[in-house]
């Protein structure tokens, strides 16, 4: 049995900028063109010393998937904080939750979890988004190191299914980051201020 996972873009939305702010659009050309007016300044001859900066090595990032020996598979997944994993179709049967090392390419990270205690019935998927939605973004900066509303990353939730409502095991809703730019990321999103 697995769950059922739902994404919400990080991309836009209130209080998201659809695209790269204009003033950073504008640095960078403005740099570009003190760059390029600095090359042809005529001092060919004049041996400066170069200035360099370093910036941080970015993320990696990959559509290649980590072998299904990589991790522990499970048909029946129950979040905790600090996993990553992956859904993946197994023979074209119900997808299994393949639980990975964050150091390899995953789709998934749990930045928090909760119990939904509210309802002994099956409350529906619709019920248990809701409450992912009100309780997610609010643990998100804890986790990632930035506000959810100014995030680049994306949340997603891993919500218990009907089939395993029943079952006596907590009903646990993972909250997920994902990170839209790729299909899996190596590395944890664990700090990462993005």
């Amino acid at each position: 049995m697995a769950g059922s996972l739902t994404r919400r873009s990080g991309a836009t939305g209130p209080g998201r900028p659809a695209g790269p702010p204009r003033l950073i659009v504008s640095v960078v050309l403005l740099v570009g063109a003190l760059v390029a007016a600095a090359g042809c300044s005529g001092d060919a001859g004049k041996n400066d010393a170069a200035a360099t900066t370093t910036t941080e090595p970015a993320p990696t990032t990959t559509t290649t998937e980590a072998p299904l020996s990589a991790g522990k598979q499970f048909s029946f997944y129950v979040p905790a904080v600090g996993e990553c994993f992956d859904v993946r179709p197994v023979d074209r049967s119900t997808p299994i939750y393949l639980r990975l090392d964050c150091s390899l390419p995953h789709q998934n990270e749990v930045f928090a979890t909760f119990d939904y205690t509210d309802a002994k019935e099956y409350p529906g998927s619709e019920k248990l988004e809701t409450q992912a939605k009100q309780r997610c973004p609010a643990l998100w900066e804890a986790y990632v190191g930035k506000p959810y509303e100014t995030s680049r990353l994306a949340l997603a939730y891993d919500l218990p299914d009907e089939r395993g409502w029943g079952n006596g095991i907590r009903h646990v809703v993972g909250c997920l980051a994902v990170d839209p730019a790729t299909e899996r990321r190596a590395g944890s999103l664990k700090g990462a201020g993005e």
